[in-house]
């Protein structure tokens, strides 16, 4: 189980959801929308806007590892080893987060179970990428 990363990825992907969400309340404190503790639309708008760029920008610049990825010490690569192209990069996130968008966040419980059930641990959105995530080797002296 150690080799699959789980416990790991389930932990970028909680900081991930935390940065978005902090950012979305950010912009919409700056909206006066009058709503109060209302439900709020602009909230739950700026998220995912903020969340899918995040998923998109922060990879193009860290050789395909989104935030989370980046905080958990966790890479990804292609399945023939190479750093993951853009095409791939949008798959990830588009194909990867919309579902979930689409299922209000019901779509996490078919990447997870997807990912125990995958001898490498890939989840959906790695499977859909043709992507592998590992453990960040230090670089060789």
């Amino acid at each position: 189980m150690s080799e699959r990363n789980l416990f790991l990825r389930f932990i970028g992907t909680g900081l991930e959801l935390i940065v978005s969400g902090f950012l979305a309340i950010l912009y919409t404190q700056t909206q006066n929308t009058g709503r109060g503790f209302d439900p709020n639309p602009v909230f739950w708008k700026a998220f995912i806007i903020i969340h899918v760029a995040l998923l998109i920008l922060i990879p193009l610049l860290a050789k395909g590892r989104t935030l989370g990825l980046l905080l958990t010490n966790l890479t990804i690569e292609s399945n023939s080893g190479k750093p993951p192209n853009i095409l791939q990069i949008f798959l990830r996130a588009v194909l990867g987060f919309g579902p979930v968008i689409l299922t209000q966040g019901m779509w996490y419980w078919v990447s997870f179970v997807t990912g125990l059930m995958d001898s490498k641990g890939r989840g959906w959105s790695e499977l859909i990428s043709y992507t592998t995530i590992k453990w960040k080797e230090p670089p060789l002296e």
